[in-house]
């Protein structure tokens, strides 16, 4: 990388053959690795959206009672790959973490976006929905995670 930020040589020329054109990048004074099949949008103005996340409080402590929930409220998250980790009331991590992107797939162009479930020991997206990227509300429901977001008004903030 050079003191731009921009990258002096691909990283996909460095990659072995069969990863050629696996990863779709975008190299900027950061590198962001975007998922196969989907490249990252171009920045823009994010869109904001707030609302709340919840997980069944047995993935967290085995001798939870199953009907028992850790909830938490989203003051704001924007939509230019933010992530969020869950916390429980003492605000210990609970190891799930919620992000929230805008990206376009490459094969079909298609924009969408992504609401995403992280397990902050691997890294690993667990679940994920998409929706349009112009959607007024998303959400998340694999059973014992779940999230729902509400656009914010980019005026008021509210």
């Amino acid at each position: 990388m050079n003191r731009s930020g921009t990258a002096s040589a691909t990283l996909e020329s460095a990659l072995p053959g069969i990863f050629r054109g696996a990863l779709s990048l975008v190299l900027a004074p950061t590198l962001l690795l975007a998922p196969v099949g989907a490249i990252a949008s171009e920045l823009e103005d994010a869109t904001w959206y707030k609302g709340w996340m919840a997980v069944k409080k047995h993935k967290v402590d085995p001798d939870a009672d199953l009907s028992e929930w850790i909830f938490a409220r989203i003051e704001r998250i924007h939509n230019q790959g933010q992530k969020i980790p869950l916390t429980d009331e003492s605000g210990n991590k609970t190891g799930y973490t919620l992000s929230l992107e805008s990206l376009v797939y490459e094969e079909t162009q298609v924009p969408v976006l992504k609401v995403g479930v992280i397990d902050d020991t691997t890294g690993y997206t667990l679940a994920y929905s998409w929706a349009d990227p112009g959607s007024q509300r998303v959400g998340l429901n694999v059973r014992w995670f779940q999230a729902g977001m509400t656009r914010i008004d980019e005026e008021n903030h509210d």
